[in-house]
């Protein structure tokens, strides 16, 4: 991040009648300036045009802040927000800023910045939140569309947030793809599974009837020997009886 120095604590706020206006090209090289903006950032004309708009940056500003403003921007979306400048002497002054993108023919050729007087309320806790990302102690915040909002635990898995149609169709449709596969292993896993389990029903059942069948046809085996041993037994009192009366 460019750090422009030297800085100091002499602030110059804007009034009610101040409107800094600044166009840039897609890179944020400045193409046009307003007199405000001349007056106000103390710089001339000829430094500000063909620089990045970054010459007017203060080091009090957060990367965040401007890494939200570019992704706004790059989605061809406003941004409003609020942003320390600094002037060329090393004062500062802050604004309220409404970026915007600029098409002609349809197409994004560049970005608008149109800048007012801010609140004092909103200067103040801005300035707060902003030391706060400086000093690397702004845990569970992220600035999204210039507002320090509080971390969601599902923002760190929202990976297509800000990329192109293109590539988000083609995610989705490899994750689809992806899950079709999963779905297809589980189902003939659970196919496998059930067969597995017919067999051992199969088996427990089946075993345990030839077993029975097995005792059946013993039981059976055993009956006949004693009907036969007790006929032959019967066959032989009857004949010795005939032989007595013989």
């Amino acid at each position: 991040m460019k750090i422009n120095q030297p800085v100091t604590d002499v602030e110059y706020v804007l009034t009610e009648k101040d409107s800094i206006v600044s166009k840039t090209d897609l890179k944020g090289i400045i193409t046009y300036i307003n007199d405000d903006f001349l007056r106000i950032s103390g710089f001339e004309k000829e430094e500000l045009l063909g620089a990045s708009h970054n010459i007017v940056r203060h080091p009090d500003m957060p990367v965040e802040a401007f890494a939200d403003l570019w992704v706004a921007l790059k989605a061809n979306r406003p941004w409003r927000g609020f942003v320390k400048n600094r002037c060329k002497n090393g004062n500062y002054y802050w604004v309220e800023a409404h970026v915007t993108p600029i098409y002609e023919d349809g197409q994004c050729i560049g970005y608008m910045s149109v800048r007012g007087k801010p609140s004092r309320a909103n200067v103040e806790a801005h300035e707060r939140v902003y030391r706060l990302f400086r000093e690397g102690q702004a845990v569970g915040l992220r600035i999204v569309d210039g507002k320090a909002v509080k971390s969601k635990p599902l923002d760190k898995l929202n990976l297509m947030k800000n990329t192109s149609v293109k590539f988000r169709v083609v995610t989705v449709l490899a994750a689809l793809t992806l899950l079709l596969v999963v779905l297809g292993g589980i189902g003939l896993y659970g196919m496998s599974k059930s067969a597995e389990s017919l067999r051992e029903v199969y088996e427990q059942r089946t075993i345990p009837i030839a077993q029975i069948s097995n005792i059946q046809q013993l039981l059976l085996t055993n009956r006949l020997r004693i009907t036969n041993t007790n006929l032959r037994s019967y066959l032989a009192k009857i004949s010795k009886q005939f032989q007595k009366e013989d």
